[in-house]
């Protein structure tokens, strides 16, 4: 029996080591599955539902894809606010609401779950406006007037602009010609803050409408909304659903994917490419592929 016992520890001991899951700290913990997390933004994508069931309760927390695309940093997590923001740039695309690129110099980032559809326990930054086109935030205040035109780029409600006919009437008699791009600085913003009440759904909604009448001259057609700043450094309490690429942004994907991973004690959130329709009739696509993943694939 002792010969058994030693023969059986020296094989034991001789046995090839797998370094990968030796080197490894963490145990992986997958935040969702990714083919379910794809087949989600899809069919949040093709929801173009007016609200979630009230006036009160706008479209973006049930259905469409909000997003914040990101710049790799070295030393700054892509989740995090930037320190000092008190307000935090999203786009949020749906099929009655497409564009075909993200902001400039930018290939990926991450998505927040609609926030009826998050886990539980994951806090839910307040959605504060909706600007139809790029609203040239750098140049405001949360969502007041930019600094460029201090009075007709301000709040659109405070303008009495309640409706996507009315906004486009107002860009009409912004900037034009050679002076067309100072319209982002010139466009305003609908309010959609939770204190709105009845009035947040259908501002929402035509902030999306108002997105079929954008000129198309203008070359930057995304949307953008400004969520409320959160705190630091809480990865897992963020209700991100995944992290996202467009052609030529994997690898920045997979370093954010990586980031989080270390950063929340090995959880993983699933890698989805985002290609954007080239038309405004035409389709997003949200696909995951198992070799794109750092972890989990």
């Amino acid at each position: 029996m002792k010969w058994i016992i030693f023969v059986f520890s020296m094989i034991v001991a001789c046995a090839p080591i797998d370094h990968s899951k030796t080197q490894n700290p963490f145990s992986i913990k997958p935040a969702a599955d990714g083919p379910t997390v794809a087949a989600q933004l899809t069919a949040a994508y093709f929801d173009t539902r007016e609200n979630c069931g009230t006036l009160s309760t706008p479209a973006f927390l049930c259905s469409g894809v909000l997003f914040r695309a990101t710049n790799q940093s070295a030393g700054h997590h892509a989740w995090n606010p930037k320190p000092g923001d008190i307000a935090v740039s999203f786009s949020y695309v749906r099929k009655d609401a497409n564009f075909d690129h993200i902001a400039v110099g930018t290939v990926n980032g991450f998505i927040f779950y609609p926030y009826f559809n998050a886990p539980a326990g994951k806090v839910h930054p307040q959605i504060l406006c909706s600007f139809p086109i790029d609203g040239y935030t750098w140049l405001r205040t949360e969502c007041g007037a930019s600094s460029a035109y201090p009075v007709v780029s301000d709040i659109c409600q405070k303008q009495n602009i309640t409706t996507a006919t009315q906004w486009r009437a107002h860009l009409n008699n912004g900037p034009s010609g050679a002076q067309l791009e100072s319209v982002y600085a010139y466009t305003c913003g609908f309010d959609v803050r939770n204190s709105l009440n009845e009035q947040g759904g259908p501002a929402f909604y035509q902030s999306l409408q108002a997105m079929h009448q954008i000129p198309s001259a203008l070359r930057h057609k995304y949307n953008e909304l400004l969520l409320q700043a959160w705190a630091q450094d809480i990865p897992t309490s963020l209700p991100i659903q995944a992290f996202f690429y467009l052609e030529g942004g994997l690898v920045r994907a997979q370093h954010d994917q990586e980031d989080f991973y270390n950063s929340s004690g090995g959880t993983v959130i699933p890698i989805i490419k985002m290609t954007l329709p080239p038309v405004v009739t035409g389709d997003a696509k949200f696909e995951y592929f198992p070799a794109d993943q750092s972890y989990g694939g």
